[in-house]
């Protein structure tokens, strides 16, 4: 009988091993001036451990909409920092439908010169998967 429970248990710790834990890709540390900067976690696809999970969210100004704007001076420099490096950073502002991505250089992201409110969109990628975060800038 006590075999029989042992089995059972493992079964059980087996097919919720699924619950333990989110798969997810990292999360950057995005600052201006020091001041770190909310963001939303978008579409994205990540495998590790034997596991993977794709996940499909709404276009940026969507993800951004409850959002407040942080503001920012013309021509601010935002900061992209992850404690596990992307192999591809890449980001621009949303234009409409899209975003026009260029290569993020020295993990810095020239902001818009023109005031406005700007939605901003950064694209991850490493060898388990890739992300796109959004946020949203007001420059003053």
């Amino acid at each position: 009988m006590r075999k029989r429970w042992g089995w059972a248990f493992i079964l059980l710790l087996w097919l919720s091993g699924c619950s333990f834990g989110d798969i997810e890709p990292p999360q950057p540390l995005l600052t201006v001036d020091g001041e770190t900067i909310d963001y939303r976690l978008g579409t994205y696809t990540w495998s590790t451990g034997g596991r993977g999970v794709v996940a499909d969210a709404a276009a940026p100004p969507l993800l951004v909409k409850k959002l407040k704007p942080h503001p920012a001076v013309p021509g601010a420099k935002l900061h992209v920092q992850f404690n596990y490096r992307p192999s591809a950073l890449e980001a621009d502002r949303w234009n409409g439908n899209d975003a026009d991505w260029h290569p993020v250089q020295n993990k810095t992201i020239t902001l818009s010169e023109k005031q406005g409110t700007y939605i901003y969109a950064i694209h991850a990628s490493w060898k388990e998967g890739d992300a796109i975060y959004a946020f949203l800038i007001e420059v003053q």
